[in-house]
């Protein structure tokens, strides 16, 4: 088995300054800000941390095959 690529949470959206939903770089999952953690952008930021560090990578067939796409394609 080949081991699991780096992996980033990006954040894609904000309210104000709190980090509302991100999203893993390699399998796409969204990860969105509970309620109560609106107000305050660490805990928002902390929370969705620690979601995206316990969850399992499964990239979807598409971003895998459009990663290849841009891995071949790329000049040399």
């Amino acid at each position: 088995m080949s081991p699991m690529p780096e992996r980033n949470l990006k954040i894609a959206r904000f309210i104000g300054v709190t980090p509302s939903v991100a999203y893993c770089d390699v399998c796409m999952l969204a990860f969105r800000t509970r309620q109560e953690n609106l107000h305050d952008a660490d805990l928002a930021k902390a929370q969705m941390q620690a979601e995206f560090d316990r969850h399992e990578c499964r990239p979807e067939q598409q971003v895998v095959d459009a990663a290849l796409v841009n891995i071949t394609n790329q000049p040399k």
